[in-house]
């Protein structure tokens, strides 16, 4: 842990480069934004499909493609942060207990909260570990980063596509007495909006530092 501990400090020390800031100042402001979106009811009614939602998850996710595409001060900033952060910075994950306790209280269906809350559960708790091995420059480390990558992906995206099939939208064919509605209210419309297209975003960038320590790797 103490050598994690160093290379957070080393990845995140720095100061000097503009882009830090204001991809913090967009963060935060991505962030606010989500909550207006999701007190004004603006993400989607019952019985329509969910544009409102899911332009509110796709818009992020293209801006900073845009912004890697053009070597803007998004991904200059994000593309600093080491592997090992950008892994850990997956534990905020563990928050799918939410989905469990909402499932519990009658709140969500359990055929979305089940799989969603468990599947968020094991990435948040595998995260720092995985992050360890990275840090530590363990045997296999950057397969093993690919693989907790890839299943974070795949969570994401197996979560989303129930949510939106078990929803009272025109797109929620699998919904039952208990919809997901509840994730186009605030505070929930929080996970859609803004907590998962950022685990996407982190996603995105460890693969282009994976495929970057492969490559460079392979040149030495």
């Amino acid at each position: 842990m103490t050598t994690l501990a160093t290379t957070k400090s080393t990845d995140l020390h720095t100061g000097d480069d503009p882009g830090y800031a204001r991809a913090l100042i967009a963060l935060v402001a991505w962030f606010f934004l989500t909550i207006w979106l999701g007190l004004s009811g603006a993400l989607g009614a019952t019985g329509k499909p969910p544009i409102g939602l899911g332009a509110a998850i796709g818009i992020p996710l293209l801006a900073f493609a845009l912004d890697a595409r053009l070597g803007g001060p998004l991904s200059r900033a994000f593309a600093r942060i080491g592997l090992a952060t950008l892994t850990a910075l997956q534990t905020f994950r563990v928050g799918g207990a939410f989905f469990l306790i909402a499932w519990s209280q009658g709140t969500l269906p359990g055929a979305f909260a089940l799989p969603a809350g468990i599947g968020d559960i094991a990435v948040g708790i595998a995260a720092p570990f995985v992050a360890t091995a990275v840090a530590a420059r363990k045997r296999g480390h950057l397969t093993l980063a690919l693989i907790f990558n890839l299943v974070g992906i795949v969570d994401l995206v197996t979560a989303v596509s129930a949510g939106v099939t078990h929803s009272g939208s025109a797109l929620g064919f699998l919904a039952g007495s208990v919809t997901t509605d509840r994730l186009a209210q605030y505070p929930f419309s929080l996970i859609p909006t803004f907590f998962v297209p950022l685990a996407l975003i982190l996603h995105g960038f460890s693969l282009r530092a994976i495929a970057r320590a492969r490559h460079e790797g392979a040149g030495a």
